[in-house]
């Protein structure tokens, strides 16, 4: 019988974790952690502790995620089955090929910083549906709890400090971000500083009392499509109420014996992750040692001819076609004769997997894991994009988009 392993990725390395009896957590932040696990005491499972992590990741990790942004919740039930939920941004309805043209050039700056890059959120509605079809706990009150911290503050560590200190300049661009996160003469804050956010915690508060409603069909919706308006954007009510989180099909190969079960695009981690280590199957890497250079050559070599083939394939499935070939065993044989056990290959473009459509014009995020003694495990990776997002905090709200 399959070992089964479940890809508890996509692009983030967890570093605080905690255990209790029934269950463990792994985030970035020790307060995250703490409540996860304070999910666990109060009788929830490991959906209720992601969950949990995620509000308040929001709140004491929000350059790298949070409930303006988007996130991919692979969740493994104990049934053996398994769910994946897409809750990444959606572009809104008024987008078009070239609003990021300007004068007939591509102005990539339109697409990290302010209105024109947000896109419609996601991350909420995912872990409501989450935890409405999965969790022992209501929303509410992980909401309550993540809101308490965003009150009462938390001390700026180095990392915080380190990414707010990359984006004072696109912060101060914005009157909603810089009142949060820059001093009164638009500085960075200090070392040590306790960071409060009296407006998110109001937020988390009425999506509490009020259902995910107030954000996807009440004030916040409003106060977004007015922002909009008056800044150039072009998400509207409409584009928020018509947001729905996404159940899709995980990506399953395997590995020595081993299932490996992922999650689908638009998320690139499950099937590139799946490509690579096909790659990798059709090499002795059981023979070498994993710190010896003939060990990391072939891993690079694999990661490179994956990524060269996630820059041309991957996409939103809804709107373009994946190559399912693109985990298949076949497939990653033929590539795996690219790689030379001597030297780096020379990767000029991407290759194409079987019944590929090729008339296609051709950092920043964090994840966390649960798992519980009932056989819940969930995998999350969550995002704004890029450190801050867009820069955008829509005013009277706290949220980063």
């Amino acid at each position: 019988m399959l070992n089964r392993v479940v890809i508890l990725l996509l692009l983030g390395l967890p570093l605080g974790q905690a255990a209790e009896r029934t269950g463990a957590a792994v985030t970035v932040h020790p307060l995250a952690t703490k409540a996860a696990m304070n999910a666990f005491e109060r009788g929830g499972n490991a959906v209720d502790a992601a969950v949990a992590a995620a509000l308040t990741l929001g709140v004491v990790d929000g350059f790298n995620s949070g409930i303006g942004g988007g996130c991919f919740m692979l969740i493994h039930k104990p049934n053996g089955r398994f769910a994946a939920i897409d809750g990444r941004e959606t572009a809104p309805a008024a987008a078009s090929r070239d609003m990021y043209l300007r004068d007939g050039k591509a102005n990539p700056e339109l697409s990290r910083t302010g209105a024109l890059a947000i896109g419609v959120p996601g991350a909420l509605a995912a872990y409501d549906l989450a935890i409405r079809q999965h969790g022992n706990l209501p929303l509410a009150e992980h909401l309550g709890r993540a809101a308490t911290i965003a009150e009462q503050g938390f001390a700026l560590d180095h990392s915080y400090l380190h990414r707010l200190g990359q984006v004072v300049e696109k912060l101060g661009k914005f009157p909603g971000s810089a009142r949060i996160f820059l001093d009164v003469d638009g500085n960075a804050w200090p070392s040590g500083h306790r960071l409060k956010q009296p407006d998110l915690a109001r937020s988390y508060r009425s999506i509490a009392l009020h259902s995910v409603d107030w954000f996807y069909r009440g004030p916040f919706a409003l106060k977004t499509e007015q922002w909009m308006s008056a800044n150039g954007g072009l998400i509207t009510r409409k584009d928020l109420l018509s947001y729905k989180a996404k159940r899709r099909e995980p990506v399953r190969t395997t590995y020595r014996g081993h299932e490996i079960v992922g999650f689908p695009p638009p998320s690139s981690g499950g099937v590139h992750v799946a490509q690579i280590l096909n790659i990798l199957e059709v090499f002795d890497l059981p023979s070498m040692a994993p710190d010896s250079a003939e060990f990391v050559h072939l891993v690079t070599e694999a990661m490179r001819l994956a990524f060269a083939d996630r820059a041309h394939w991957l996409g939103d499935a809804d709107f373009a076609p994946v190559p399912r070939g693109l985990a298949a065993k076949k497939y990653a044989r033929r590539l795996a004769k690219n790689i030379d056990p001597a030297k780096a290959a020379r990767i000029d473009a991407h290759s194409t997997p079987p019944n590929a459509v090729t008339d296609l014009f051709g950092k920043h995020t964090t994840h966390f894991s649960a798992a519980d003694t009932d056989g819940w495990w969930v995998a999350c990776t969550a995002t704004v994009n890029t450190t801050f997002g867009s820069g955008v905090v829509i005013p009277g709200t706290g949220i980063v988009m």
